[in-house]
């Protein structure tokens, strides 16, 4: 018998006492100890259930499918005379919240993946001055020169990734074959390649 199931079952408060008692039956046969509560329920067996509940063995079954209507959980019934009940915490507690993503903003430096320039090229926030910054390198250039290009006051003020994009797009030009749409160079600036995940 699982305590902690029981006590599952009473924190639900389930208003239907036909339903709740249904609930206990299953509560006293459940395994699992943590979120996820349930367990495999042969149809022969259900006679014996229902007549602790004080149903017959019919009204038990419907009473089995109904049951998601009072709490969250799954109930299915295979063809094979398998029931198979889960349910727990996990179905009935708010999902927890995922962290945020990060504020590409704030922090840094953060690399460049435009291929050609990303093995030294980076960019980020200057704390205290307020401004978005590049430094782009193509893979061919010495990293510890000058970036080719700098992104920066005074020739440049951006406040923004989008801000930064554009600058950035613009500012290739010279050095690749075609016009890059910003949207191309800001899918650079946030998400890495699939080979760097």
């Amino acid at each position: 018998m699982s305590q902690h199931a029981i006590a599952y079952v009473h924190s639900q408060n389930v208003a239907d006492e036909t339903a709740r008692r249904v609930f206990l039956a299953i509560a006293e046969q459940s395994r699992g100890e943590g979120d996820i509560l349930g367990l495999d329920l042969w149809d022969a067996d259900i006679p014996a259930l229902a007549s602790r509940t004080g149903l017959d063995a019919d009204e038990f079954r419907q009473r089995l499918r109904t049951l998601k209507q009072h709490v969250r959980m799954d109930v299915l019934e295979h063809t094979d005379g398998l029931w198979e009940i889960v349910y727990g915490p996990s179905y009935t507690q708010p999902a927890r919240p995922q962290p945020a993503k990060p504020d590409l903003t704030r922090g840094g430096p953060y690399p460049f993946w435009m291929p050609g320039w990303e093995q030294s090229s980076i960019w980020g926030y200057e704390e205290g001055l307020g401004h978005l910054y590049a430094q782009l390198y193509a893979n061919q250039d010495d990293p510890d020169a000058a970036p080719r290009i700098w992104i920066t006051p005074p020739d440049y003020l951006v406040r923004d990734v989008d801000e930064l994009a554009a600058a950035i797009a613009q500012a290739l030009n010279p050095y690749v074959p075609a016009r890059l749409p910003a949207e191309l160079v800001k899918s650079w600036l946030t998400t890495p390649p699939l080979s760097a995940r």
